[in-house]
């Protein structure tokens, strides 16, 4: 489910909305796989050794079966709920699937953006953005951001924009330098080929973008 659009203000506009990488997954499978073969194992060795093994069987089958549920089915949603979402305004990431958590940091307060990256998560277009702002919290770490170059990227372009608008007088948006347009097509372009913008996201933003010229 995309973010709400009716989150936006007015003149605020959508530059993407990501969610986690696949990577964070890793855990929840290997946590399911686990608890499977734990319910065969524990399964077969009761019935072998118990005379009435179907206390035993639906013992170890609930517990397997509530560890699923906590272990990979709780993350899975946590997942599914999660967006990384960069505005013309805020860079916003929001979770939950009844309650919900979001922070929120204005473009004009971010001082700057990092990321890292290990060699496995370089090989799989993931890692962790590390985002100075000013502010009592000071540094956010944003975990399985996916292709984390190309978001800061994005990410330094709209803050400069951002701050222009704000330099120029105010929050309506003046018209873009063909440059950085330019530059945030590409990005957009790159993100669409490494499969993290689907086509129409991408044809949206694109549109987005040549509207500002």
């Amino acid at each position: 489910m995309p973010f709400p659009q009716k989150l936006l203000a007015d003149h605020e506009r959508i530059v993407f909305d990501l969610k986690p990488h696949w990577v964070a997954l890793i855990p929840m499978v290997l946590w399911t796989f686990f608890l499977v073969a734990l319910w065969v194992v524990g399964y077969r060795v009761a019935g072998n050794q118990l005379d009435d093994p179907n206390l035993a069987q639906n013992v170890i089958a609930v517990a397997c079966l509530l560890g699923i549920f906590f272990l990979t089915g709780v993350p899975f949603m946590r997942w599914s709920t999660t967006h990384f979402v960069l505005t013309t305004d805020r860079l916003i990431t929001r979770s939950g699937v009844i309650a919900k958590s979001s922070r929120e940091i204005p473009l004009e307060r971010i001082n700057d953006v990092a990321f890292n990256q290990s060699a496995l998560e370089r090989m799989l277009g993931a890692g962790d953005l590390l985002v100075e702002s000013a502010g009592e919290r000071g540094q956010s770490r944003i975990t399985n951001v996916r292709r984390p170059e190309e978001v800061q990227l994005m990410i330094y372009k709209e803050t400069e924009e951002n701050n222009n608008r704000m330099m120029g007088g105010g929050r309506p948006q003046v018209a873009a330098q063909p440059e950085g347009v330019t530059d945030q097509l590409e990005a957009l372009g790159r993100l669409k080929e490494q499969g993290v913008l689907s086509e129409t996201e991408f044809e949206s933003k694109k549109q987005e973008l040549l509207k500002r010229l």
